[in-house]
């Protein structure tokens, strides 16, 4: 089985789409979510619910291979979302597209390599 092949079987077959240009699935075998899409104005209020929902949960992992764009207001929800988990538990980002990578470098520096790497703690 390759790579793609691996990632695709961790996500549960019953995704469905949450709003125009953008699919939000659960992980399989982990408290998370795989983000496929785009995050802008028409879909961020549907980002923002699930991630709610995420610390609700006590936080897990974001899984953005598929994701397309997102703007700053997007990943700025992102990060606040981050903020809000209860440590020790934590929000982690997997497969951050680049563009989302230089967003954080550029507004949320100190919080980059936590959110990307091991989670972020307050």
């Amino acid at each position: 089985m390759n790579l793609l092949s691996s990632r695709e079987a961790a996500v549960q077959d019953t995704s469905l789409p949450v709003g125009p240009g953008l699919r939000i699935a659960d992980l399989t075998g982990t408290s998370g979510i795989r983000v496929v899409g785009v995050i802008d104005p028409s879909t961020r209020s549907i980002w923002e619910q699930r991630l709610d929902v995420l610390v609700g949960a006590g936080g897990g992992t974001i899984d953005l291979s598929r994701l397309a764009f997102a703007d700053v207001r997007g990943v700025s929800a992102l990060v606040d979302a981050a903020r809000r988990v209860r440590p020790p538990r934590t929000l982690t980002v997997r497969h951050a597209p680049e563009s989302v990578r230089k967003v954080l470098r550029l507004f949320w520096a100190e919080e980059y390599m936590n959110l990307l790497n091991e989670g972020m703690r307050p």
